[in-house]
């Protein structure tokens, strides 16, 4: 009989099958020996589907038939994967390759620390591989950043094993599924950007602990499918922390952040020339439903 927690792992598959199958190739070599793996196909308008369904005796595909942004995509999976009364859901970005003991380092230290509700890799670059992207961060609600810790600093470097955290990146984290249970599903009303910042706030808040277990590592190629979209990554990051600060500061953060934004962005035009048009997207951020995604704003993006 096999001891080991059930692990369902979900990833995203958007017009990038290329990348989900070397992602597939490190997953797929683990050294962990309960897991099941699950893509969903997030409408691709590529052969996306075609291409993954060649190898669905490694792996379960799912297709949506809408792109409702990648909370709403990863949501498919967890509800699939919840059904099979696993122990832990893991969210792994396609654009990434993991060590084979990634997920057995993050089970065995969740399973000895029952009040980590959340845990993740350190996750290095994909090129240069010593170099850390992130450790998690801390969330400012007088500023509506996620603080990243270790970023662009040597793994090598890298002296605490596990580090307590606020947040965690999508690219990769595992949650116990009491979790979702608790506090519900990724939030969609984001598309893009913010959705698990704000899982995790609610985690946090909910009592639940969130950590890094840094000698867990995967490899991250940083918005490979985004990149492809012009305009999308810039929009989004600028809209949505609008719309968190509005669905999740208390009045007093608000006040504090809106004259922190003002001097930010003077900031940003003078230093880094960013243009007027910065402005469009806090605008949007501010006109936006924070309850439901606008699909007509989204689709500007992929005409």
């Amino acid at each position: 009989m096999n001891k080991k927690p059930l692990v369902f792992i979900v990833i995203l598959n958007f017009n990038s099958y290329t990348e989900t199958l070397r992602c597939l190739d490190s997953v797929l070599n683990i050294d962990y020996d309960n897991y099941k793996v699950i893509v969903v196909d997030n409408n691709s308008n590529d052969n996306s589907v075609e291409v993954l369904s060649q190898n669905t005796n490694k792996f379960t595909l799912l297709t949506n038939t809408t792109n409702l942004g990648y909370a709403h995509g990863n949501n498919i999976g967890i509800e699939y994967a919840l059904k099979h009364d696993p122990e832990y859901v893991c969210i792994l970005n396609n654009d990434v390759e993991v060590e084979r003991d990634f997920l057995s380092k993050i089970i065995s230290y969740m399973e000895t620390n029952k009040g980590v509700g959340i845990a993740g890799p350190c996750i290095c670059d994909f090129n240069d591989r010593d170099k850390i992207q992130s450790v998690g961060a801390n969330i400012n609600l007088f500023t509506g950043l996620a603080q990243a810790k270790g970023k662009n600093t040597p793994y090598s470097s890298l002296t605490d094993k596990t580090l307590s955290v606020d947040y965690l990146g999508g690219a990769c984290f595992v949650a116990r599924t009491e979790v979702f249970k608790e506090i519900g599903l990724i939030p969609e009303m984001y598309f893009l950007f913010f959705e698990e910042t704000e899982f995790c706030l609610k985690a946090k808040r909910a009592g639940f602990n969130l950590i890094c277990v840094a000698d867990s590592k995967i490899f991250h190629k940083q918005s490979a499918t985004i990149s492809k979209y012009k305009g999308l990554s810039y929009f989004f990051l600028n809209r949505n922390r609008i719309v968190f600060m509005r669905r999740n500061a208390k009045a007093y953060h608000k006040i504090v952040f809106s004259l922190y934004l003002m001097i930010e962005t003077v900031g940003r035009m003078f230093i880094k020339k960013e243009p007027i048009s910065i402005f469009k997207t806090y605008l949007a951020g501010l006109r936006a439903d924070i309850s439901n995604i606008d699909m007509e704003e989204v689709n500007k993006f992929f005409r």
